[in-house]
């Protein structure tokens, strides 16, 4: 009878031993079942996502790169205008100096013109003694001349002083176009890609 008890907690215990195998291997095939089902859901909120993405991401890249370009598109056309602007500077500045040395031969002509005028009034004096009122009204002109004169003096060293300064900022215009030649260097590469 020991025997026979024996027997049966062995068959017992065998059963119970296929009882929780069976009962791991079904907990084993739900959670690979649940864990599948998960992945599943997973991957399609991912792939849900990623469309809403790129529904944002392509199109603010195509808009970045048509900046971009812009962008140096505006820089070029900046370099071109500066150049220019250097060269018409260059012009204005040789024109000041042709204005300042024409400034110059009229001064010296109305100085010779002073001269001659002072010469006729004397020769006019020992002509005739008539003539002192217009002796009077020449030297009243020889004082107005001296005025123009001082006046064209004046002018004369305006001139020089514009002058100077016009050629001081055509320099300083040449430098800062050949600043921008050197600043816009690298981006030179860009302008084999212009259309323009």
């Amino acid at each position: 009878m020991v025997e026979k008890r024996e027997t049966e907690g062995q068959a017992k215990a065998e059963g119970s031993e296929e009882v929780i195998e069976e009962a791991a291997k079904e907990a084993e095939h739900l959670l690979f079942t649940d864990m599948a089902q998960y992945m599943s859901q997973f991957a399609r909120s991912f792939e849900a996502s990623a469309r809403r993405w790129e529904l944002v991401v392509y199109p603010s890249m195509l808009a970045f790169i048509i900046l971009a370009a812009y962008g140096f598109f505006l820089i070029y056309k900046l370099t071109d205008d500066i150049g220019k602007i250097v060269v018409q500077m260059d012009d204005i500045s040789t024109s000041m100096v042709n204005i300042n040395q024409n400034f110059s031969s009229t001064t010296n002509n109305m100085n010779t013109v002073s001269r001659n005028m002072v010469k006729m009034a004397g020769d006019v004096e020992q002509v005739t003694g008539y003539m002192k009122q217009m002796t009077q009204d020449i030297t009243e002109q020889n004082q107005a001349i001296g005025a123009i004169v001082v006046s064209m003096r004046d002018m004369n060293q305006s001139i020089d002083s514009m002058s100077y300064t016009m050629y001081s900022m055509g320099y300083d215009t040449r430098q800062m176009g050949r600043n921008i030649d050197k600043v816009s260097g690298p981006m030179r590469f860009m302008n084999s890609f212009s259309p323009w």
